[in-house]
């Protein structure tokens, strides 16, 4: 049979050998063509088969020693490529047993689906999660069992083919969350793709999601009622105490025995500390609220350094204090931010230095910081120092601690919540600043405090509107205390003239010895102590500047003193400066003479210093909505003493009728006091009716009366909110007798202001 095959293929023995070599080559490539037609695990299984009856036909077809000894070399090449094949099958082995070890120490529920849609593969995870064998589900349809769900989320793209949707699902542990995502696998070939889905457990993720939002719901509710309790707590102290302190000032009005006056003192002044602890606990419950923003404008610094300390002036005057303040004259004289929370900084520093010094003095300064990161900003740096006994070294972090004090324990000597400090931290810190202290026990502290500022384009600098001192001045500067005698050096210098500091027994001599040799002094800064009859034949010493008619001799005495500067004309002194001395009006006072032709006006133009002289209303016309009698009567009381005629309403309502009778009168009110809580009809919409009788636009003061809210609501968000509804200014209770006198008089002052335009 082999004989008539060979014939047939007319193959001698050496074609013999090649057709049966062909035939082994047709083995070899039929093993190929199993591996890419039939599955991994099948085409390795047939591979000995086949290889074994190519071997066969070889070893018996084979005869002579030529093709035996070709044999043994082709049989050895295929028992190493059976060998390879081996090692193959079982490194792709291995490789599937590693892949499914993987998938099924998975967390993650995994479920492959052919294109039919039947499960061809689920991992250990997917059966532990819904309880069933993967036997029992493979090869049949996949369907979730699906409690509740999400909408899906679109793909990311047109071509992405993943798809995620939030389900619950009924798993053997009970109902559960998932995120569950379907993607298409890539196929190689021609043949239809596969889907894995991929569902991972969320349900302990979505809980604490769920729990966090409750929480924060109720957090904001519980922010918004304390938001409310502060408000109304502002608002039901304010109102009894507006009447504690405007009545008590009314009483030390009247005629009282020392003994009544002492009572009276003592009442108004336990009241105004109350009301300062409610003021602390109030603004630091609105910081941890959240509550507390920022307002930044432009504002002058020197304005809000100078408002600071003429403000506490009579607090460090009661206890014998000097005090002041410098600015540099290179700072910008307008910069950017909230200055009334800056004021609020800079009130409790120095209100705290003067509360913890008991001699000496207490300076403000305020000057240009270093600014390492943006050139472009200004950093202001303000610094309060006192004399005072200093902080320990152990309370120096704790005294910026809510509720604390240097003082501990029973003994301490002074007062107060110990919220001033941590407030003022945590003011700085919202403005992006720095606030620390520089301590030397025994000898003082100083508080520093480094706020980023902006400053607008082609703003001047502060010290462009001083007076200029003329080449070659001196000044002698002879003052009984420290603080004052620093800040009147560092202002002298910093305005370009010689400055000299004496003491007492040394001012004569310096003086005459200066004289002496040539160069004696062109101007004398002192103080009442030493405005003595001896001050004369010091004053004549003095040579007047170039430029000058005369020497200037300057002596700085407390506001009571004023009227005794008649009888220190006499001794020489050109003029005088009052306690807390403002550094443009020294300025202007020890030079104005030699720069009188540069600053043309300016003394008239300077800021006076406060007066305490009531101011007049005389015919002023005033609608007062309060429904508080107390407080009405106060408001009264006052405006009628100093002469204006006022017409009360008990509530919103009523106050637009009698603005209505008073429009049909012909004349209308001059001013309305309107308080901001009253029934029926509150106080920001009684306005907007009042306003609303005059003609569209109608400024205050010109052709419509300026609405003023009184309200026991004394929060910087209030007075704007205030505002904003179309108030025109903003009184806060409680008042006192002086503050509604500069609100007349800024109401007074418009009113002749618009006036002065209608003619």
């Amino acid at each position: 049979m082999q004989d008539i095959i060979w014939q047939s293929f007319g193959a001698d023995g050496a074609g013999r050998v090649r057709v049966r070599i062909a035939i082994a080559v047709f083995a070899v490539v039929l093993i190929g063509v199993s591996f890419s037609h039939l599955d991994m695990e099948t085409a390795l299984a047939l591979v000995p088969f086949v290889l074994g009856i190519t071997l066969l036909l070889l070893v018996t077809a084979w005869k002579s020693d030529a093709g035996q000894k070709r044999l043994e070399t082709l049989a050895g090449r295929l028992d190493s490529s059976l060998e390879s094949l081996k090692d193959l099958q079982w490194e792709v082995r291995e490789r599937e047993a590693r892949y499914r070890d993987l998938l099924d120490h998975q967390g993650d529920v995994i479920a492959r689906l052919d294109a039919d849609g039947q499960i061809s593969f689920v991992n250990d995870a997917f059966c532990q999660t819904f309880e069933v064998s993967r036997q029992a589900v493979l090869g049949r349809p996949f369907e979730l069992p699906v409690l509740n769900a999400e909408p899906i989320e679109p793909p990311a793209a047109k071509d992405d083919a993943r798809t995620s949707r939030v389900v619950e699902l009924l798993t053997s542990s009970g109902p559960r969350w998932f995120v569950w995502e379907d993607y298409v696998v890539p196929h190689e070939g021609e043949g239809p793709s596969e889907i894995q889905s991929i569902g991972r457990d969320i349900t302990e993720q979505r809980e604490a999601e769920i729990a966090l939002a409750q929480a924060r719901d109720h957090a904001m509710t519980a922010s918004q009622a304390k938001s409310r309790f502060l408000a109304s707590m502002s608002h039901e102290i304010r109102t009894p105490m507006n009447g504690i302190l405007g009545m008590t000032g009314l009483l030390l009005d009247t005629t009282l025995s020392p003994e009544q006056g002492t009572y009276a003192r003592a009442i108004s002044t336990s009241a105004t500390t109350l009301l300062s602890l409610i003021d602390e606990v109030l603004d630091f419950s609105k910081i941890e609220a959240g509550k507390m923003e920022l307002r930044p404008a432009p504002f002058d610094i020197s304005d809000a350094a100078q408002g600071v300390v003429e403000l506490l002036g009579p607090r460090a005057r009661g206890k014998g204090l000097e005090i002041g303040w410098f600015a540099a004259p290179d700072l910008p004289k307008t910069v950017i931010g909230d200055e009334m929370r800056i004021r609020q900084i800079l009130m409790n520093l120095v209100g705290n230095a003067i509360k913890f010094t008991e001699q000496g003095g207490v300076a403000l300064t305020a000057e240009n910081g270093p600014d390492h990161a943006n050139e472009g900003r200004t950093i202001v740096r303000f610094a309060v120092r006192d004399t005072g006994p200093g902080v320990q070294t152990q309370a120096l972090e704790r005294i910026f601690w809510e509720f604390e004090q240097a003082e501990q324990g029973p003994a301490r000597r002074h007062g107060g919540t110990g919220l001033g400090l941590a407030i003022s931290k945590r003011l700085v810190q919202e403005m992006g600043g720095q606030i620390r202290v520089a301590n030397a026990p025994g000898a003082g502290a100083t508080f520093t405090v480094d706020l980023p500022l902006g400053a607008p384009a082609h703003t001047p600098a502060l010290g462009t509107g001083w007076p200029q001192p003329h080449a070659g001045e001196h000044v002698l500067v002879l003052l009984s205390g420290a603080t004052e005698t620093t800040l009147a050096e560092d202002l002298i210098g910093a305005a370009g003239a010689r400055v000299t500091c004496a003491r007492a027994e040394d001012a004569l001599r310096i003086a005459q010895d200066a004289a002496k040799h040539s160069r004696p002094f062109t101007a004398l800064l002192t103080d009442r102590a030493h405005a003595t009859a001896g001050a004369s034949h010091l004053i004549s010493l003095l040579a007047a500047p170039n430029g000058s008619a005369s020497a200037r001799a300057v002596v700085t005495m407390d506001p009571g003193d004023r009227q005794s500067f008649s009888d220190l004309r006499a001794l020489g002194f050109s003029g005088y400066l009052v306690r807390p001395v403002r550094p443009i009006s020294a300025l202007t006072q020890l030079f104005a003479a030699t720069a009188a032709r540069q600053t043309h006006g300016l003394l008239e133009k300077l800021p006076h210093a406060p007066d305490d002289a009531p101011h007049t209303a005389e015919g002023l016309s005033t609608l007062l909505a309060e429904d508080n009698t107390i407080n009405a009567l106060l408001a009264r009381t006052v405006l009628e003493k100093s002469g204006a005629r006022v017409v009360h309403a008990q509530n919103g309502a009523e106050a637009l009728e009698r603005a209505k009778e008073e429009i049909a009168k012909g004349h209308g009110f001059d001013l309305v006091l309107m308080d901001i809580h009253m029934p029926d009809m509150d106080g920001v919409e009684a306005a907007k009716s009042i306003r609303a009788l005059y003609r569209d636009g109608a400024a205050p003061g010109a052709g419509r009366p300026p609405i003023v809210a009184l309200t026991a609501n004394a929060f910087a968000e209030d007075r704007a909110a205030y505002l904003d509804a179309g108030l025109d200014d903003y009184l806060a209770k409680p008042f006192e007798k002086k503050d509604l006198a500069h609100l007349l008089a800024r109401c007074l002052g418009r009113k002749t202001s618009a006036g002065s335009e209608v003619a």
